[in-house]
């Protein structure tokens, strides 16, 4: 807070943080079952959210599957959503929606994404549309599918779009 401060004295541009809110319907928790206490389960959802890179995440992927065995699918899930949400924040996306096989992207005033990438995407996806309230509808030609993939298409659009 005191560096954004000092930077508004300086007349310093203040890059705008960006908490990106994701609705994929897909399971991120940590069962009972896997992590039997509590405060152990809450501790593992605050170092995931909170971690600031990939490599950050494999960490804890690590330390939590060597403590406390396989993971279930739900936890695999939870690390690729921290995973997506961090690269969406990168690129300034206030939100992402997932409607079966339909994801609705809407972007922040400043959004780090490249516009020759975001036309030529819109070009290539003949279903996609970009409304002028900036808000990216994709309509994924394979129909519904399961969790990871969602994950995998989302990964892969985000490349797509970011700004070299």
């Amino acid at each position: 807070m005191l560096e954004r401060t000092v930077q508004e004295l300086r007349g310093e541009e203040i890059e705008e943080d960006i908490s990106t809110q994701l609705n994929l319907n897909v399971d991120v928790r940590i069962p009972d079952e896997y992590v039997f206490d509590m405060s152990q389960r809450l501790r593992a959802y605050k170092r995931i959210a909170s971690a600031s890179s990939d490599e950050e995440l494999a960490r804890i992927h690590e330390e939590i599957s060597d403590r406390y065995g396989r993971m279930p699918e739900s936890v695999e899930n939870l690390f690729e959503f921290a995973s997506v949400r961090r690269a969406a924040e990168s690129l300034g996306i206030v939100a992402i929606d997932r409607i079966k096989d339909s994801f609705s992207i809407k972007l922040s005033e400043k959004a780090k994404i490249d516009p020759e990438k975001l036309m030529r995407l819109l070009e290539e996806n003949k279903a996609a549309s970009f409304s002028p309230t900036g808000v990216l509808k994709l309509k994924l030609e394979a129909g519904e599918f399961e969790d990871k993939r969602v994950f995998a298409e989302l990964k892969s659009l985000l490349a797509r779009l970011q700004s070299d």
